[in-house]
């Protein structure tokens, strides 16, 4: 979870807020987790922590100016800021599966028992997901 965090918010004591956020949701809703091993659980409890990553994402104030002068030292990535903002813009379903693509390195076979599709349809929604991605970097 708190990988996943890591992703999105590129700070360590953030990331660890959203971990906890995301644990403190999942207490109460224990009941719709199943095996612990599974697929399922593992795609909920994924999602969950990237949704309170992306909830505090965009809790942050963005007027302050960027320091790019020492992006290098603390490991973030320029480009990486467009790229987080572009996909907290994204339908929640293509947020998902490019979350479990590509953050999560999930397959495709994988993320269709997580989300109870067809590998073809999971595929096909991973590339319109990228294809929504991209015209959303194209236009900023």
């Amino acid at each position: 979870m708190c990988h996943i965090a890591m992703e999105i918010l590129q700070n360590p004591a953030d990331a660890e807020d959203a971990a906890q956020q995301a644990l403190l949701y999942l207490l109460p809703h224990m009941e719709k987790l199943g095996d612990i091993d599974s697929p399922a659980t593992k795609a909920y409890v994924a999602l969950t922590a990237k949704h309170r990553a992306i909830d505090l994402y965009r809790s942050r104030p963005h007027c302050e100016p960027l320091d790019v002068s020492n992006m290098k030292a603390a490991q973030v990535h320029p480009e990486r800021l467009g790229v987080m903002e572009a996909i907290s813009q994204l339908p929640p379903r293509d947020r998902d599966v490019l979350l479990l693509r590509f953050w999560a390195s999930y397959t495709a076979e994988e993320i269709a028992g997580m989300l109870h599709m067809k590998k073809d349809a999971v595929q096909k929604a991973i590339w319109r997901a990228k294809k929504r991605l991209s015209e959303k970097l194209t236009e900023s």
